[in-house]
């Protein structure tokens, strides 16, 4: 079964990988084998991954990017959702992550990004902070798009590692 993606006139996206950018016009692309496909608005940035929720979306990105082992293993992200079953207890988050788990697990890997994606939201919200730039969906103004090189390597590079979450989530 083929995949049909529309982009926007200069839309982004990864396929396995590569950073490829939509012309100045509507486009359809038929993909017809199986790919790692994130479009760049769905990207979590090394810097935007400072929060525990946000670390597990940018194992499994990694995993999706088909990045550096060392990054995008199945192990981190599994790690990474371990660590947040200790935190989130009430069961409409509990179903997000167990969703999470066993998408990644049977491959669906952008499955598991989409579950991810409301429980970075709700994260946001409770620690009081803004949600990544790139997760709005409301119309707010963007920054500009960096250029493909720089975006390609910076979605790809470890976030920061002395990031602690300062209170339970």
């Amino acid at each position: 079964m083929s995949l049909i993606l529309k982009l926007a006139p200069g839309e982004r996206l990864f396929i396995n990988g590569a950073v490829v950018t939509n012309g100045d016009r509507r486009a359809y692309l038929m993909v017809e084998t199986k790919a790692q496909i994130v479009r760049e608005k769905d990207v979590l940035l090394p810097e935007d991954a400072s929060t525990p929720v946000r670390r597990a979306y940018f194992a499994a990105q990694n995993v999706l990017l088909n990045a550096q082992s060392s990054l995008g293993s199945i192990d981190a992200f599994l790690e990474q959702i371990a660590c947040l079953r200790g935190v989130f207890l009430k069961a409409e988050h509990t179903v997000l992550l167990d969703e999470a788990e066993q998408q990644m697990r049977q491959g669906n890997t952008y499955r598991a990004l989409a579950a991810l994606r409301d429980l970075v939201m709700y994260e946001s919200v409770l620690l009081e902070l803004d949600p990544p730039q790139r997760f709005r969906r409301d119309g707010t103004p963007r920054p500009p798009p960096a250029s493909e090189a720089a975006l390609g390597e910076r979605a790809l590079r470890h976030p920061p590692q002395d990031a602690k979450l300062g209170r339970p989530v």
